[in-house]
Parts: structure tokens; C-alpha cells; sequence
């Protein structure tokens, strides 16, 4: 029977299984979808599975959006603490540009939906505001988590310009976050998960899209993942 990873690998590498998914119009189409196809989940996991696959017409809209983008990303890991005012947790940004932002977030956000969030990057604990739209939102794989990009109002530069970002402390901070980090040399894939601050799928789905080198002595063995490797989050605008 297959399982949760080869269900992630279907998923980004399988055109014929992506169109089957994207040919179910129920949830009890896709259940009996993922059956048909031989997977074994627990009861969790099979709701995550569900949703997921309801959610690939958004996730698609998600990939031409971001194709379609010119400002360099640069990751990050930074954890929001407010969304359209109210507070939030297991909330976390993991890349930037001048432009926009790609959130991790229990909380789902409508495309073409206003989005205000606040988070603390800097040591001195003043929150810091950046406003724009949704211009895509999907669900992240095998999770009951929501991944959404926005577009800024204003870029970082014109804020930086006004005083509403402070560019320079930014970038000092996500440098102290890396430092942070290489304090181990080797990290499991959910320790790495807990530094970035999001679901370990997500880590796990890097190491398949070859974001993330990873070490295996053999198959089978726990993947172990160099701190090194997460360095490459470069701060923005090095």
C-alpha cells in the first residue's frame, strides 16, 4: 500500500495523477480516488489528503501566479503574530520580496482578500506592519495548514523610504536567526522543521524539490539535514 510521502511525490511529479485529482468533484470522489490508486492513510492523514486535492485548482492558480512574478524571493522564516488584527499562532512567513510574501498559516485567506499582518523580527519588540492583497492561496500537502501569497501595497523600499520598515534591522535579524541555527550540525527533518517554524511536510517536500540537500546513510534511515543547508535562506537584499 503507499503512503503519506509517496502520496507528496504523486502530487508534484505525476501529471496522470494530478489530472485524475483535478477530475474529482466530491470528497467522496477523491476518497474513492485515493483508494483506487492503493493509498493507506490514517483517518488524519486521509482528511488531509482530501482537502488537499480539493484544493488543486487553487494550488495550480497558486504556481501561475508565482511563475508569473519578477521580484526575487528570498526565504525567511519568521513568525507572524497578528492577522487582520487578531492574533494568531503556528502562523510563520517563509519567503519575502520587495513586492510580496508567501505565509504559512492555519487560517485560510481568500484570494483577492485584504491582508494586514504584524510580526517581530528586530530585538526590539516592535511590531511591524505590512499590508497588500491575496493573490493566490492553497493548501499545504498532508496538513491542515494553508500556504498564501501576497502582494504588498507598497514595496519594502518605499516603506523603508517612509519610515513604516526598518530595512536594515530586518536584515540583521533574519542574519542572527541563521547564526542561531548552525548551532548543530545536523538536524532531523522535524528539528528543522521547528527552527524554520513550519510543518515538517514542508521541509520534507524541500528536500524532494532538491531546495534542501540532505544526508541518508541507507533507505529506511532517518534523513538528517546539515544546518548549512539552512543558511541558504539568505538575508534579503545581502
Amino acid at each position: 500500500m503507499k503512503d503519506a510521502f509517496e502520496f507528496l511525490s504523486k502530487i508534484q511529479e505525476d501529471p496522470k495523477f494530478l489530472k485524475g485529482a483535478e477530475n474529482c468533484v466530491s470528497d467522496d470522489e477523491r476518497r474513492a480516488f485515493l483508494q483506487k490508486e492503493g493509498f493507506k492513510f490514517t483517518a488524519e492523514e486521509l482528511d488531509a489528503a482530501i482537502q488537499t486535492l480539493s484544493s488543486m485548482k487553487d494550488k495550480k492558480q497558486g504556481k501561475e501566479a508565482r511563475d508569473h512574478r519578477t521580484s526575487k524571493r528570498y526565504g525567511v522564516f519568521l513568525k507572524v503574530s497578528e492577522i487582520n488584527g487578531e492574533s494568531v499562532s503556528n502562523t510563520v512567513m517563509v519567503d519575502i520580496s520587495a513586492w510580496g510574501a508567501q505565509v504559512e498559516s492555519l487560517i485560510k485567506s481568500p484570494a483577492n482578500s485584504d491582508l494586514e499582518l504584524y510580526f517581530v523580527p528586530t530585538k526590539s519588540k516592535d511590531k511591524i506592519r505590512l499590508a497588500g492583497k491575496v493573490v493566490w492561496s492553497g493548501q499545504v500537502p498532508l496538513s491542515k495548514r494553508h500556504s498564501t501569497g501576497v502582494k504588498f501595497y507598497k514595496s519594502l523600499e518605499q516603506l523603508g523610504k517612509e519610515g513604516a520598515f526598518p530595512l536594515e534591522e530586518f536584515k540583521s535579524a533574519v542574519k542572527n536567526q541563521h547564526e542561531e541555527i548552525a548551532s548543530k550540525e545536523f538536524l532531523t527533518v522535524k528539528e528543522a522543521a521547528r527552527k524554520l517554524g513550519v510543518h515538517w511536510y514542508t521541509v520534507w517536500r524541500w528536500t524532494m524539490e532538491n531546495r534542501i540537500k540532505f544526508k541518508q546513510v541507507k533507505a529506511g534511515c532517518k534523513i538528517l539535514i546539515p544546518t548549512s543547508e539552512l543558511l541558504q535562506f539568505q538575508t534579503p537584499y545581502e
